[in-house]
Order: C-alpha cells, then sequence, then structure tokens
C-alpha cells in the first residue's frame, strides 16, 4: 500500500504550527476550513460549508488583588469582561449556595460545587438537573462576578451563553479566599464577545444514496494546537480522500469536517444534526489518534455483528485494538440516529485530558506520523 506519511506530515503541520489554536468562530478557524476545502475541492470531491452563528472570544487575561496583594487568576473561557471591587463570599455547597446572600459581591465558589465542569445551558446533549440547579441559583443570585477554584487546568465555567463574568484561580489559591472572608477584591477581566459565523465542511464522492461518513471535528480549544486533539483526525481523512480518489466504489464516501466539539454549546454539531438523515450504512469518528508509544483503538456503536467482526478482523492486521464505548465525541451524533458506527482513537487518550488535551502541551511532540498512516491504511482496508 501506498505511504502517506509525507502528505500526513504536510496536513499536520499546516494545522498545527501554521494555523495554530483553531477555536471556533476565530480567524484560524476560518483559516482551517479553507485549507481542506481547497484541498478537497482539488482532489475531486463535492463540498459546501454548513454554516451557523458562535462568538469568536478574546482573552486579554484577568487580575485579582485581595488586600494590596495580587493573586494568579485567569478568565474563564467565553467569560464576559469586568471591572469591579466588591466583597467576596466563600460558596462550596449547593445548599450553602441556596442561603448565600451574594447581591453585589463576588461569588467565591469552591469543594463541592467545583468538583467537575459545568455543563452549558446550551449543551444538548447532556446537562444533569444538579448542574442546573447550581446554574439557576447563580443567574438568580446575581453576583456581580464568580471565581471558582478548580484542581485542575479545566474551567468550572465555560458558557458563552452565561451573563455573570467568571474567572478561575487554581486549587493553591484557596487560603487566600479563607483567610480574608468579608474583605474587598478587585477584578478585572480582559475579554471580549464578537458575534461571527463558523462552518462545517461536507465533502462528498461519488453520487449513490448509500453513504459512508468518515468524520472528524477541526476545532481546538483556545490555547492549544490540537495535535491529537484533533488536527491527527482531520489530517487523517485528507490523506484518506486523497487515495480514494480516480476510484468507483458502490456507495458515496462522505467527509465530514465538524466544527464546534471543542465550543461551549457544539453548534456544528447541533447544525449536522438536525439536517441529518438515515442514509448513511456507516460513520467513522476519527479523534485523538496517533499519539507516540500506544496503541490505536476501535469502538463500536448499533453495529450488526458480521460488520463487528469484518472491521476486528482488519483491525488485527494493522494493530488496533478494541475498547469498550465512550460516550463523548462526534460519533455519538450518528450512535444516537441508531446508525452504525465506529470510533477510532488512541488507547490511553483518556489520561491525557487535563494534564495535555485541551492545553498548550498539545503539540506535535506528542504525534507519531507512522501511526496515523496506518489509521489511513486501516480505513481504505475497511474501504475496499
Amino acid at each position: 500500500m501506498k505511504n502517506h506519511t509525507a502528505l500526513l506530515q504536510k496536513h499536520m503541520t499546516m494545522l498545527c504550527e501554521i494555523i495554530g489554536a483553531r477555536p471556533t468562530g476565530s480567524v484560524e478557524n476560518k483559516a482551517a476550513t479553507d485549507y481542506v476545502i481547497e484541498i478537497l475541492n482539488t482532489l475531486g470531491f463535492n463540498t459546501h460549508r454548513q454554516e451557523f452563528d458562535c462568538i469568536d472570544w478574546r482573552n486579554s487575561g484577568a487580575t485579582l488583588t485581595i488586600d494590596g496583594q495580587d493573586t494568579p487568576i485567569q478568565p474563564a473561557e467565553y467569560s464576559l469582561p469586568c471591572e469591579i471591587e466588591a466583597e467576596f463570599v466563600c460558596i462550596d455547597t449547593l445548599e450553602a449556595l441556596r442561603k448565600a446572600d451574594v447581591s453585589k459581591k463576588i461569588a467565591v465558589l469552591y469543594g463541592e460545587l467545583c468538583k467537575e465542569p459545568l455543563m452549558p445551558k446550551g449543551f444538548v446533549f447532556y446537562n444533569p438537573d444538579e448542574h442546573k440547579q447550581i446554574i439557576a441559583l447563580l443567574e438568580e443570585k446575581s453576583p456581580t462576578a464568580i471565581i471558582t477554584v478548580s484542581a485542575t487546568d479545566e474551567h468550572i465555567i465555560q458558557d458563552g451563553d452565561f451573563t455573570i463574568p467568571c474567572a478561575v484561580v487554581q486549587q493553591d489559591s484557596l487560603d487566600v479566599f479563607i483567610q480574608n472572608v468579608g474583605r474587598r477584591a478587585r477584578l478585572s477581566i480582559k475579554t471580549e464577545r464578537i458575534p461571527t459565523q463558523a462552518s462545517n465542511v461536507i465533502a462528498t464522492y461519488g453520487s449513490t444514496d448509500n453513504t459512508v461518513c468518515f468524520t472528524a471535528h477541526i476545532d481546538t480549544k483556545p490555547t492549544t494546537p490540537g495535535a491529537l486533539d484533533n488536527a491527527s483526525g482531520v489530517s487523517v481523512l485528507l490523506a484518506l480522500a486523497e487515495a480514494v480518489t480516480s476510484k468507483e466504489y458502490p456507495y458515496r464516501i462522505e467527509i465530514a469536517l465538524l466544527n464546534g466539539e471543542d465550543y461551549y454549546s457544539t453548534p456544528g454539531e447541533v447544525v449536522f444534526m438536525n439536517e441529518l438523515t438515515p442514509r448513511y450504512s456507516l460513520a467513522v469518528n476519527v479523534d485523538g489518534v496517533g499519539l507516540k508509544n500506544n496503541t490505536t483503538s476501535v469502538s463500536f456503536y448499533d453495529c450488526p455483528s458480521s460488520l463487528e467482526e469484518r472491521i476486528l478482523e482488519s483491525a488485527s492486521h494493522f494493530g488496533i485494538e478494541r475498547i469498550d464505548p465512550w460516550p463523548m465525541g462526534d460519533h455519538m451524533i450518528f450512535a444516537s440516529f441508531g446508525i452504525p458506527t465506529i470510533a477510532l482513537t488512541a488507547s490511553s487518550i483518556f489520561t491525557l485530558i487535563g494534564n495535555t488535551i485541551h492545553t498548550p502541551d498539545d503539540d506535535m511532540k506528542n504525534i507519531d506520523i507512522d501511526i496515523l498512516d496506518q489509521v489511513v491504511q486501516f480505513l481504505l482496508d475497511c474501504i475496499h
């Protein structure tokens, strides 16, 4: 089989190092979609954009001063700006939040309230009642700002529809607040929400109604070059697209590069889902492949056993292992419609969430181009 490493290296370099972070709605995000459309058009695919409204969020930092002392702080992702001075109140449980008077104050959330990121209001796929209660109470009580104390780099509130300015500090700053309860703090958040548009890129090859869809998300979090998440998936599908051209198949091949998997309300996924039809005989999501010194894995969703057996037989030739289904990512769009779906990722990818994935460390040093080539070869084998 043809080796695709030079092509994969070219795409990875363009997406990660030349374009860089590609948050939905940004200039860099548009550059990435323009890049893939030009390539797919050249290869003879029919392409179109699925456009949608979103915001381009600009972050110029934040400062926090308590009793003349500066405390390290950063804006919560998608936060509104603010310039305030107010008393702060520390709150650690849902019951304490119900009782707290935070009007015209800064609410400092920690403990039980910050055990996990709160789902954005516009996130349609998953939103626990407890998260809804916390957000509703915060909006009802309307503090002037919110500071969350996080044990990781993951922001507790990251919601472009939330109307209270939010910032985040690390766990080791909690004592500063506990020891100074009742004092006033000066908080400055320098951010901007700019209404704009972004788009999915949908490309098809062939004209039959029976369709096999290959998908990967093209966007990133705001501060990461997104090598594993998910330039690797996009690069694999661009190499796959080049490999299938000038050949005929008994089905249409669709490349769906979705835009918004790492955006607070997944707008690209929602637009794609609203136009989804049952025409797909198989969907393949590629997200987080190519991790050095790691095995590629495949998981199955609503696949008949005969299809699973054929795919697993091919997978064994490329050292790809089966893992349990993981209920996050764009493959769940198809699975929710009962479409036979598989997802490819690096087997150890989930251990990197929080310390590599979504951070500036998700760069090219983590990528093994030969593994990406194996993924392309595997997908071609499945097609053939």
